[in-house]
């Protein structure tokens, strides 16, 4: 019970953090800043974009350790981190196409997919088995909800008819951002608390050898 309580402890610090910024410094938080020699707003640099890459950050982190140090996880270790790799990239392919290469984050992406796929389908039998001995888990049942909130529901509500139906002339784009960022910014602190949850139950598991270890034994 008490790790669920830091976990709350720590979204609510967060939430904290925000209003304080918004508070002593209301021009930080903007979500429609323009940017010197960029004509187009752009919510890049507010605070709850920055924390949410720290996030995804911290669940590569986690996976990737998974992997590092479990060869019977590792393919789906991979896998989530590649997802989330996925994910950080896209939040900022607008630093990526304006400050290094355009277009470039989509290359980024197509690799990091090319990568994933290859891997995982020549260590299928590693996956199941490693998913069987992961599921059912609290961590994984924590992301899943966290995916479910940024893939469909977010794009849901960034979905700028959606917003100018309901607005109508009244329209702001802003409006759009701030809600979608927000969304976002839950669904990535429910992806770290899964990932700190499955980090904690992995650690106390005991590491088994995968098959073909055995044999080399």
């Amino acid at each position: 019970m008490l790790r669920y309580f830091l976990y709350g402890l720590a979204a609510a610090l967060i939430s904290f953090g925000l209003i304080a910024i918004a508070w002593y410094s209301p021009e930080s938080l903007q979500f429609d800043r323009i940017v010197a020699g960029i004509s187009a707003p752009t919510s890049e640099f507010s605070p709850v974009e920055i924390l949410q890459n720290l996030l995804l950050l911290s669940s590569i982190a986690i996976f990737s350790w998974v992997a590092y140090s479990d060869r019977l996880r590792r393919p789906m270790a991979v896998a989530l981190a590649a997802l989330f790799g996925l994910c950080l990239i896209r939040e900022l392919d607008f630093f990526l196409d304006f400050y290094v290469v355009d277009n470039l984050w989509q290359v980024l992406c197509a690799i990091i997919i090319s990568f994933a796929v290859a891997y995982i389908g020549r260590n299928r039998q590693l996956l199941q088995i490693g998913w069987r001995r992961s599921w059912p888990s609290a961590g994984l049942a924590i992301i899943f909800a966290g995916l479910i909130l940024l893939i469909p529901f977010a794009q849901l509500i960034g979905h700028a008819p959606l917003w100018k139906g309901v607005m109508g002339d009244s329209y702001v784009r802003v409006v759009k951002v701030i809600a979608e960022e927000f969304i976002e910014l839950g669904a990535y602190i429910l992806i770290a608390i899964g990932s700190a949850e499955f980090l904690f139950a992995w650690s106390r598991l005991p590491r088994a050898r995968a098959p073909n270890e055995k044999r080399r034994r």
